[in-house]
């Protein structure tokens, strides 16, 4: 990634914690028919301003994209960003286009976030925002890192897993645990030598996993492949959002005349095939942490893109 002063010494890591800690808990969860956030731009003089309506109930995917809208939210606020109506309108997590065509994953921003595979880190690649890396060992993951956890090895229609932002590793109860919040539902999983156990252990005080919103932590056994993703500079949003824009107009327009759409393929695809973590890696610059000597690899090119 280009180097961009304008990014150095921002902590969006930390940005994004201080707006998980002021989120409500809970709201509901609902796998298969969420509730999306609501975007919106107000011209306010020479300015907009974004407004975020939470979406609840809510999964994992509007969860964290809400939390995405909230970090811009900010950051235009405080005049980092400087978005216009049309670049704040495409954030828009829509269901449909305006001619009533049902969207699906790998089309337009909240569609490629909310994809199979890596929705996140094809988001940050795709508009320049940030990096992404594999570290089952969570020796550079940090606390505030965007975090795709799968629950197999699969990856595309046959995958299974959970969209998160990580908030730390812990011992409980003698075992190892990485915790994370999201939107998400209790239940139940049977653990060698635990018997029937409940999927999430609360991070809580209160000892409480919540319906939809909330911090829980996960026996790290149960974790197949773990893909961080890591805003390191979250001005470069415009101009990646403008880009998208270019390339859906130079691809031309959907069939049946509908209106320009940035189209990530591969995850379109991924609605109805398989991959495999090789292919996901090398689509969207995905590196390795946890391999000797790239920690150092991974670290420089967070640096660099600060």
């Amino acid at each position: 990634m280009p180097d961009a002063p304008a990014c150095r010494g921002v902590d969006y890591n930390r940005m994004i914690l201080d707006i998980v800690h002021g989120l409500p808990k809970g709201g509901g969860y609902d796998r298969d028919h969420p509730e999306l956030p609501v975007v919106a731009g107000l011209e306010n003089g020479t300015r907009w301003e974004i407004l975020v309506r939470h979406g609840h109930p809510s999964h994992c995917t509007s969860a964290t994209y809400t939390l995405f809208l909230h970090l811009a939210t900010v950051l235009q606020s405080n005049r980092k960003l400087n978005l216009n109506g049309e670049e704040i309108g495409a954030l828009e997590a829509a269901k449909t286009m305006p001619d009533g065509t049902h969207l699906v994953d790998g089309e337009g921003p909240f569609w490629i976030f909310n994809s199979n595979g890596a929705g996140t880190a094809a988001l940050l690649k795709h508009t320049g925002t940030g990096i992404s890396f594999r570290d089952d060992k969570l020796a550079y993951a940090k606390p505030g890192d965007f975090l795709k956890l799968f629950w197999n090895k699969n990856v595309g229609a046959s995958e299974h897993g959970h969209q998160v932002v990580y908030t730390g590793r812990r011992i409980i109860a003698g075992r190892d645990m990485v915790c994370f919040w999201g939107s998400q539902h209790q239940g139940k999983k049977a653990r060698s030598g635990h018997g029937a156990e409940p999927l999430y252990f609360s991070a809580y005080p209160d000892g409480k996993v919540y319906d939809g919103y909330g911090e829980v932590c996960r026996p790290r056994e149960d974790i197949e492949g773990m893909i961080f993703s890591r805003v390191t500079c979250m001005e470069h949003l415009a101009a990646g959002l403008d880009a998208m824009k270019a390339q859906a107009q130079a691809r031309g327009p959907a069939p049946g005349g509908l209106p320009y759409l940035f189209v990530d393929d591969y995850l379109y695809k991924l609605r109805e095939t398989s991959s495999d973590a090789a292919t996901l890696d090398r689509t969207y610059g995905i590196m390795h942490a946890d391999d000797a000597g790239v920690t150092g690899t991974v670290g420089t090119a967070a640096a660099a893109a600060r």
